[in-house]
């Protein structure tokens, strides 16, 4: 499978992915596979620019009344897609995730050593690992650990990412005012 943007396709009005503003505008005339991983993919990026240029300690004072941090979110998303495209659909094994039986929400509670850049460059890397066993797959492929196909798996995941993307939104407004859904223009 590839989806990869094409310069030439400018904003994404064509049948491959592009890039606007920054960030992949998917296909407007794709097939499903282009679309699909084109919407992942900006979503993985909006998760990148919601907390980026960010002050550190603005990121971290800031939390839900239950305790969601945007650290402990981008490092959550880290781990899911880990979870369900390297465990659950290619069935990896020795793979490394930060909760526990004791702590089964251990991905949320980040050390602060860690910084948000770092969080970052984690979410980008396990991305880029989980493309290239993507690629290697058909939409239709059946996971090696349930029951699900890859088609279920990508779209569980799009799902998950634009989900706590919004969470991003508001821990990113209440850190220090910053608001939008896309980099500005």
């Amino acid at each position: 499978m590839d989806d990869a943007g094409d310069p030439q396709d400018g904003a994404g009005e064509g049948t491959r992915n592009g890039t606007r503003r920054g960030v992949t505008e998917p296909a407007h005339h794709g097939d499903e596979v282009t679309a699909l991983l084109g919407f992942l993919r900006r979503q993985r990026e909006l998760v990148a620019w919601k907390v980026s240029g960010a002050p550190e300690q603005a990121l971290r004072a800031v939390a839900t009344p239950t305790g969601l941090t945007a650290h402990g979110v981008v490092r959550h998303l880290t781990n899911v897609e880990r979870s369900w495209v390297r465990d659950v659909f290619a069935g990896q094994d020795g793979l490394v995730f930060d909760w526990t039986d004791d702590d089964p929400d251990g991905e949320l509670h980040v050390p602060e050593a860690v910084t948000m850049d770092q969080l970052v460059a984690d979410y980008a890397a396990e991305t880029a690992r989980c493309d290239a066993v993507v690629a290697a797959h058909r939409l239709e492929d059946v996971s090696a650990r349930r029951d699900v196909s890859l088609r279920w798996v990508l779209l569980h995941l799009l799902e998950e990412t634009a989900r706590h993307l919004g969470h991003l939104d508001l821990l990113r407004e209440d850190a220090d005012g910053s608001t939008g859904e896309e980099p500005p223009a």
